[in-house]
């Protein structure tokens, strides 16, 4: 009898573990970054876009940042920081350099704890060319 009792006891504690196993989860949301340049006439000209999710605390609070393109390697032009809306504007001082230029938005974390893990995904943008010679 206490063996049927020990297998019960080890049953019931299996069929826990597994239904917390089960109840673990991540949730990853999609995110989507767009840049577009802003000539301000004779002022400082500016990167501006919006992070587009279909979970709006993914579009809200996210840090930008712009890079240039410079061979292999890619150069910080600015960063900003998402408003309510998923807008933002990196100023820059002067004109931009000419080259190809893109935003990157890193990974939000929503809600994180020991079964559960809610992200806004990454993303990154198609380039923006800035100046350079007119293609015939």
């Amino acid at each position: 009898m206490k063996f049927v009792a020990k297998m019960a006891a080890i049953v019931a504690l299996t069929s826990l573990s597994l239904v917390a196993v089960a109840n673990a989860h991540t949730v990853k949301h999609d995110s989507t970054v767009t840049i577009q340049l802003k000539k301000n006439g004779r002022a400082d000209d500016s990167f501006a876009g919006k992070v587009i999710s279909d979970r709006a605390r993914c579009e809200s609070d996210r840090t930008v940042k712009i890079f240039r393109r410079d061979g292999e390697d890619a150069v910080l032009a600015g960063t900003d920081t998402t408003d309510a809306d998923g807008n933002y504007e990196v100023m820059l001082v002067g004109e931009a350099a000419p080259g190809d230029y893109y935003a990157v938005v890193k990974r939000k974390i929503l809600r994180r704890s020991a079964n559960h893990l809610h992200v806004c995904k990454r993303a990154t943008s198609a380039d923006r060319k800035v100046g350079g010679v007119p293609a015939l």
